[in-house]
Protein backbone atom coordinates (compact mmCIF):
# COMPACT_ATOMS: atom_id res chain seq x y z
CA UNK A 1 0.00 0.00 0.00
CA UNK A 2 1.42 3.72 -1.18
CA UNK A 3 2.05 6.48 1.06
CA UNK A 4 -0.82 8.31 -0.46
CA UNK A 5 -3.41 5.37 -0.45
CA UNK A 6 -2.85 4.64 3.70
CA UNK A 7 -2.97 8.45 3.90
CA UNK A 8 -6.28 8.11 1.91
CA UNK A 9 -7.42 5.57 3.81
CA UNK A 10 -6.70 7.50 7.09
CA UNK A 11 -8.07 10.39 6.12
CA UNK A 12 -11.55 8.38 5.27
CA UNK A 13 -11.64 6.63 8.48
CA UNK A 14 -10.16 9.51 10.82
CA UNK A 15 -12.58 8.78 13.58
CA UNK A 16 -12.57 4.94 13.87
CA UNK A 17 -8.83 5.16 14.10
CA UNK A 18 -8.65 8.15 16.70
CA UNK A 19 -11.27 6.22 18.08
CA UNK A 20 -9.33 2.97 18.34
CA UNK A 21 -6.10 4.78 19.51
CA UNK A 22 -7.94 5.83 22.86
CA UNK A 23 -10.01 3.23 23.00
CA UNK A 24 -6.39 1.36 23.15
CA UNK A 25 -5.08 3.67 25.73
CA UNK A 26 -8.34 3.88 28.04
CA UNK A 27 -8.61 -0.06 28.03
CA UNK A 28 -5.01 -0.37 29.51
CA UNK A 29 -5.35 2.61 31.64
CA UNK A 30 -8.02 0.78 33.73
CA UNK A 31 -6.48 -2.79 33.11
CA UNK A 32 -3.20 -0.64 35.31
CA UNK A 33 -6.31 0.60 37.26
CA UNK A 34 -7.68 -2.60 37.93
CA UNK A 35 -3.96 -4.71 38.34
CA UNK A 36 -3.17 -1.83 41.05
CA UNK A 37 -6.60 -2.05 42.70
CA UNK A 38 -5.96 -6.50 42.64
CA UNK A 39 -2.21 -6.06 44.01
CA UNK A 40 -3.60 -3.52 46.63
CA UNK A 41 -6.38 -5.55 48.03
CA UNK A 42 -3.67 -8.95 47.83
CA UNK A 43 -1.53 -7.32 49.53
CA UNK A 44 -4.28 -6.23 52.30
CA UNK A 45 -5.73 -9.96 52.37
CA UNK A 46 -1.74 -11.15 52.53
CA UNK A 47 -0.67 -9.32 55.43
CA UNK A 48 -4.32 -10.02 57.28
CA UNK A 49 -3.12 -13.65 57.01
CA UNK A 50 0.19 -13.03 58.17
CA UNK A 51 -0.92 -11.51 61.32
CA UNK A 52 -3.75 -14.23 61.90
CA UNK A 53 -1.02 -17.15 61.52
CA UNK A 54 0.88 -15.27 63.86
CA UNK A 55 -1.87 -14.34 66.70
CA UNK A 56 -3.00 -18.41 66.28
CA UNK A 57 0.62 -19.25 66.82
CA UNK A 58 0.64 -17.11 70.14
CA UNK A 59 -2.78 -18.80 71.29
CA UNK A 60 -1.59 -22.06 70.40
CA UNK A 61 1.77 -21.42 73.04
CA UNK A 62 -0.54 -19.59 75.28
CA UNK A 63 -2.79 -22.92 75.30
CA UNK A 64 0.32 -25.18 75.95
CA UNK A 65 1.52 -22.87 78.61
CA UNK A 66 -1.75 -22.82 80.14
CA UNK A 67 -2.16 -26.71 79.94
CA UNK A 68 1.57 -27.12 81.18
CA UNK A 69 0.98 -24.94 84.03
CA UNK A 70 -2.43 -26.78 84.91
CA UNK A 71 -0.39 -30.20 85.00
CA UNK A 72 2.11 -28.40 87.29
CA UNK A 73 -0.29 -26.88 89.47
CA UNK A 74 -2.30 -30.35 90.08
CA UNK A 75 1.20 -32.10 90.79
CA UNK A 76 1.89 -29.40 93.17
CA UNK A 77 -1.56 -29.17 94.82
CA UNK A 78 -0.96 -33.36 95.64
CA UNK A 79 2.18 -32.65 96.84
CA UNK A 80 0.99 -29.78 98.79
CA UNK A 81 -1.72 -31.73 100.31
CA UNK A 82 0.47 -34.97 101.11
CA UNK A 83 2.90 -33.21 102.73
CA UNK A 84 0.01 -31.15 105.04
CA UNK A 85 -1.51 -34.31 105.84
CA UNK A 86 1.58 -35.68 106.73
CA UNK A 87 2.65 -32.75 108.84
CA UNK A 88 -1.12 -33.01 110.60
CA UNK A 89 -0.39 -36.26 111.77
CA UNK A 90 3.01 -35.22 113.08
CA UNK A 91 1.46 -33.19 114.77
CA UNK A 92 -0.27 -35.99 116.31
CA UNK A 93 2.24 -38.06 117.36
CA UNK A 94 4.38 -35.35 119.06
CA UNK A 95 1.43 -34.02 121.66
CA UNK A 96 0.86 -37.92 122.04
CA UNK A 97 4.42 -38.46 122.87
CA UNK A 98 4.28 -34.98 125.03
CA UNK A 99 1.31 -36.58 126.83
CA UNK A 100 3.36 -39.78 127.51
CA UNK A 101 6.27 -38.07 128.55
CA UNK A 102 4.78 -35.72 130.78
CA UNK A 103 3.42 -38.46 132.59
CA UNK A 104 6.61 -40.20 132.86
CA UNK A 105 8.12 -37.08 134.04
CA UNK A 106 5.54 -36.99 136.81
CA UNK A 107 6.64 -41.20 138.25
CA UNK A 108 10.32 -40.34 137.63
CA UNK A 109 12.95 -41.03 140.66
CA UNK A 110 14.91 -38.04 142.04
CA UNK A 111 18.00 -39.22 140.32
CA UNK A 112 16.40 -39.59 136.91
CA UNK A 113 13.91 -36.76 137.92
CA UNK A 114 17.19 -34.74 137.50
CA UNK A 115 19.01 -36.07 134.98
CA UNK A 116 15.79 -35.30 132.70
CA UNK A 117 15.90 -31.99 133.85
CA UNK A 118 19.57 -31.46 133.01
CA UNK A 119 18.56 -32.65 129.69
CA UNK A 120 15.85 -30.21 129.16
CA UNK A 121 17.92 -27.16 130.50
CA UNK A 122 21.61 -27.76 130.97
CA UNK A 123 21.92 -24.15 132.59
CA UNK A 124 19.70 -25.15 135.32
CA UNK A 125 22.62 -27.79 137.05
CA UNK A 126 20.09 -30.13 139.16
CA UNK A 127 21.50 -31.59 141.46
CA UNK A 128 20.34 -35.16 143.88
CA UNK A 129 20.15 -33.94 147.83
CA UNK A 130 19.18 -35.97 150.95
CA UNK A 131 15.34 -34.26 150.74
CA UNK A 132 15.24 -35.40 146.78
CA UNK A 133 16.69 -32.97 144.32
CA UNK A 134 18.39 -29.50 144.61
CA UNK A 135 14.77 -27.75 143.49
CA UNK A 136 11.49 -28.60 145.59
CA UNK A 137 10.34 -31.89 143.93
CA UNK A 138 7.03 -30.62 143.03
CA UNK A 139 8.50 -27.44 141.59
CA UNK A 140 11.01 -29.51 139.32
CA UNK A 141 8.15 -31.90 138.33
CA UNK A 142 5.93 -29.02 137.29
CA UNK A 143 9.29 -27.41 135.48
CA UNK A 144 9.97 -30.49 133.32
CA UNK A 145 6.49 -30.84 132.51
CA UNK A 146 6.40 -27.38 131.40
CA UNK A 147 9.59 -27.73 129.43
CA UNK A 148 8.32 -30.39 127.51
CA UNK A 149 6.45 -28.06 125.50
CA UNK A 150 9.36 -26.20 124.23
CA UNK A 151 10.70 -28.97 121.53
CA UNK A 152 7.09 -30.03 120.55
CA UNK A 153 6.09 -26.93 120.24
CA UNK A 154 9.24 -25.60 118.08
CA UNK A 155 8.80 -28.64 115.79
CA UNK A 156 5.13 -27.63 115.53
CA UNK A 157 5.83 -24.43 114.51
CA UNK A 158 8.33 -25.29 111.81
CA UNK A 159 5.54 -27.41 110.23
CA UNK A 160 2.86 -24.44 110.68
CA UNK A 161 5.99 -22.51 108.70
CA UNK A 162 5.84 -25.39 106.16
CA UNK A 163 2.49 -25.63 105.73
CA UNK A 164 2.17 -21.83 104.79
CA UNK A 165 5.26 -21.86 102.47
CA UNK A 166 3.43 -24.94 100.55
CA UNK A 167 0.26 -22.84 100.51
CA UNK A 168 2.19 -19.53 99.64
CA UNK A 169 3.65 -21.97 96.45
CA UNK A 170 -0.07 -22.76 95.67
CA UNK A 171 -1.01 -19.45 95.36
CA UNK A 172 2.10 -18.30 93.44
CA UNK A 173 1.31 -21.29 90.83
CA UNK A 174 -2.46 -20.23 90.53
CA UNK A 175 -2.13 -16.91 89.97
CA UNK A 176 0.54 -17.61 87.34
CA UNK A 177 -1.71 -19.80 85.83
CA UNK A 178 -4.77 -17.58 85.82
CA UNK A 179 -2.19 -14.95 84.09
CA UNK A 180 -1.76 -17.13 81.47
CA UNK A 181 -5.40 -18.02 81.16
CA UNK A 182 -5.70 -14.03 80.76
CA UNK A 183 -3.48 -13.79 77.98
CA UNK A 184 -4.94 -17.00 76.44
CA UNK A 185 -8.53 -14.97 76.12
CA UNK A 186 -7.11 -11.92 75.24
CA UNK A 187 -5.30 -13.80 72.24
CA UNK A 188 -8.32 -15.51 70.69
CA UNK A 189 -10.70 -12.36 70.68
CA UNK A 190 -8.14 -10.65 68.82
CA UNK A 191 -7.79 -14.30 66.57
CA UNK A 192 -11.34 -13.08 66.44
CA UNK A 193 -10.87 -9.88 65.10
CA UNK A 194 -7.96 -10.59 62.58
CA UNK A 195 -10.59 -13.74 61.17
CA UNK A 196 -13.07 -10.91 60.82
CA UNK A 197 -10.41 -8.76 59.04
CA UNK A 198 -9.31 -11.79 56.61
CA UNK A 199 -13.03 -12.40 55.88
CA UNK A 200 -13.29 -8.73 55.07
CA UNK A 201 -10.19 -8.67 52.97
CA UNK A 202 -11.57 -11.86 50.96
CA UNK A 203 -14.48 -10.53 50.20
CA UNK A 204 -12.96 -7.61 48.71
CA UNK A 205 -10.63 -9.95 46.61
CA UNK A 206 -13.44 -11.56 45.14
CA UNK A 207 -15.80 -7.97 44.61
CA UNK A 208 -12.65 -6.40 42.77
CA UNK A 209 -11.98 -9.97 40.64
CA UNK A 210 -15.74 -9.75 39.87
CA UNK A 211 -16.03 -5.90 38.99
CA UNK A 212 -12.59 -6.38 36.88
CA UNK A 213 -14.49 -9.30 34.77
CA UNK A 214 -17.34 -6.80 34.46
CA UNK A 215 -15.20 -4.27 33.23
CA UNK A 216 -13.39 -6.35 31.12
CA UNK A 217 -16.26 -7.68 28.72
CA UNK A 218 -18.20 -4.59 29.41
CA UNK A 219 -14.76 -3.07 27.46
CA UNK A 220 -14.96 -5.81 25.01
CA UNK A 221 -18.65 -5.38 24.42
CA UNK A 222 -18.41 -2.10 23.83
CA UNK A 223 -15.48 -2.11 21.38
CA UNK A 224 -16.93 -4.61 19.12
CA UNK A 225 -20.68 -2.42 18.87
CA UNK A 226 -18.35 0.89 17.94
CA UNK A 227 -16.17 -0.89 15.69
CA UNK A 228 -19.32 -2.48 14.27
CA UNK A 229 -21.13 0.18 13.79
CA UNK A 230 -18.01 2.37 12.10
CA UNK A 231 -17.90 -0.68 9.80
CA UNK A 232 -21.14 -0.93 8.52
CA UNK A 233 -21.89 1.35 5.67
CA UNK A 234 -24.54 4.26 6.96
CA UNK A 235 -27.98 3.78 5.13
CA UNK A 236 -28.94 6.22 2.90
CA UNK A 237 -32.42 7.62 1.53
CA UNK A 238 -33.98 7.34 4.86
Amino acid sequence: MSTATLSAYLKAHEKLVLTLFFGAILYFAIGKVDALLAHHDSAVLQQAQVTLQSQQSKDAALAAQATQQAAQFQALAEKVQAQNAALEQANVTLATALARQQHTDATLPPTELVARLNTLVPQASATVTPTGVALPLPGAVATVQQLELVPVQQQELVNERTQLGNTQGLLTASTGQVATLNQEITGLRLENVDEAKVCTAQIAVVKAQAAKRSRFWFKVGFALGFITRQALPTPTGL
